[in-house]
């Protein structure tokens, strides 16, 4: 018999924790309420990534250590567990919120892990190479999100949700073995990192007028 879609209230696959919940995507449970230990382990994750960056080379070491924490974190929370699907997911994490920390220095000169670690470049299950599309919806999603944050376009809640959806659709077709549901809420956590990412970076320097 094949598995049905799961109705609003119900699990989202067997063995799940998430929910399916209906209506806008912002107004649903954040990833970040089901497993807020795992958002801890992908900043820590994130400022051990930019250590390495200035120099440190045993801090890629650490932030492997706190990637696997936090997926392993992620599949304890949600009750969905493939490997695969969350070490796309979480190393994308791992590298947008490590922008934020580099945002006022060039880059173009950094060091990058070398193989076989999964955070580097070359590695073949990385979310912007699983789908270079869905990689730019999180990202026109996150400039959305951003924009609503300051009034200017009362469209931008309905973009920025569109395309969290079909971002996680894309994803989903990918690697199926988490929900679509759970992509969804993974797609709103990449964006809402991105989001900030960008109101840091417009944000006036300290010491200057706006």
């Amino acid at each position: 018999m094949p598995y049905l879609s799961p109705e609003p209230g119900e699990p989202a696959a067997p063995g799940s924790r998430i929910v399916v919940e209906a209506g806008d995507i912002l107004m649903r449970r954040s990833l970040t309420d089901h497993a807020p230990a795992a958002q801890v382990h992908v900043i820590e994750a994130a400022k051990a990534l930019e250590d390495f960056r200035l120099g440190h080379g045993t801090a890629l070491e650490r932030a492997e250590v706190l990637l696997d924490r936090a997926i392993a974190t992620f599949q304890e929370r949600t009750g969905e567990h493939d490997e695969a699907a969350w070490q796309a997911a979480a190393v994308y994490m791992v590298e947008l919120w490590a922008t934020r920390y580099s945002a006022a220095r060039p880059t173009a000169f950094d060091p990058a892990p070398p193989p076989p670690s999964r955070l580097t470049p070359a590695h073949p299950l990385r979310l912007e190479t699983v789908s270079r599309e869905a990689h730019d919806l999180l990202l026109g999603a996150g400039r959305s999100l951003e924009r609503r944050s300051r009034g200017l376009d009362s469209m931008d809640v309905v973009r920025a949700q569109h395309g969290m959806h079909e971002a996680a659709r894309l994803l989903h077709d990918q690697l199926d073995g988490l929900s679509m549901p759970l992509w969804v809420l993974i797609c709103r956590f990449c964006a809402e990192i991105q989001a900030e990412n960008l109101r840091i970076l417009k944000a006036p320097v300290p010491g200057t007028t706006a």
